[in-house]
């Protein structure tokens, strides 16, 4: 009879662990890097009320990178922040809009306090303007040229545009990939200038010096009302059949508590 108990308990106990082991899934995702701490965030929010579910994030895939590994399945999942291309979007999911963060100009010092016209700052990045109020150096950290924020930075002025193609051909320019490893550079280089985001720079828990533009500081404010017009986009894109995991997830971002989370970390919801 004992024997018989046990066999009957052992045989749950493999009930249960097959159950469970079926229950739990595994969102695979990615995108660019000023959305991975968000991303973070925004799992661990969905987690309460989905606890078997685990998130894999795969680092600095970039948008381009991340639609690339969508297409082959390495991620269920990609946040990007740029427009897809005809030969993307023909291969994946209708892009969702997920949110919007004001681009920022960021220091680890408190020069001009008064922030950049955007004559000034198409100066800065030509090489006419190298110094700050005090006389210091102003060292530029530059984007790569397929890089979001540089689209994002073109798209500022055409004299921004002309600007930024000449800073690409200065001697000595330090470019930096990725957006996270931008944020590192900008705080630990004095006299540090570059482009990143509020929500970044909120959700990385990275304390910089934010300029105003044009006399308008950014925020989600001045962003909403439209006196900040320069933002940076993320979209969530689906592959063609998504797992039950993702769509779950996707279904999520248009919650309440996500729209509570994004607020919070300095991002606009795109739902309202």
């Amino acid at each position: 009879m004992r024997r018989k108990c046990g066999g009957s308990l052992m045989a749950f106990l493999y009930l249960l662990l097959a159950t469970l082991t079926v229950s739990a899934e595994s969102l695979s995702a990615g995108g660019t890097g000023s959305a991975e701490p968000l991303l973070r965030l925004l799992f661990e929010e969905f987690q309460k009320q989905n606890p078997t579910a685990t998130l894999q994030q795969r680092s600095v895939l970039g948008s381009g990178g991340a639609i690339k590994a969508l297409r082959t399945g390495r991620v269920d999942l990609a946040i990007v922040a740029r427009r897809l291309t005809p030969e993307e979007a023909g291969a994946v999911g209708q892009p969702l809009a997920l949110a919007e963060t004001p681009l920022v100009f960021a220091s680890r010092d408190t020069q001009a306090t008064a922030g950049f016209t955007l004559e000034q700052l198409a100066r800065v990045y030509a090489g006419q303007l190298q110094t700050w109020q005090d006389g210091s150096p102003i060292r530029l950290i530059l984007r790569p040229s397929f890089e979001s924020d540089t689209l994002l930075l073109r798209s500022m002025s055409p004299a921004m545009d002309r600007a930024v193609s000449a800073a690409t051909l200065r001697p000595g320019m330090v470019t930096i990939d990725n957006d996270l490893d931008t944020v590192k550079l900008l705080a630990a280089t004095p006299g540090s200038l570059g482009p990143t985001t509020l929500g970044l720079l909120k959700t990385s828990n990275t304390r910089l010096t934010i300029f105003s533009i044009n006399g308008v500081p950014p925020s989600l404010a001045t962003l909403k009302d439209g006196s900040y017009p320069w933002r940076k986009q993320l979209s969530i894109v689906l592959p063609l059949q998504p797992s039950r995991l993702a769509m779950r997830f996707t279904a999520f971002l248009n919650s309440a508590a996500a729209r509570r989370l994004l607020r919070r970390y300095d991002y606009l919801p795109s739902v309202p």
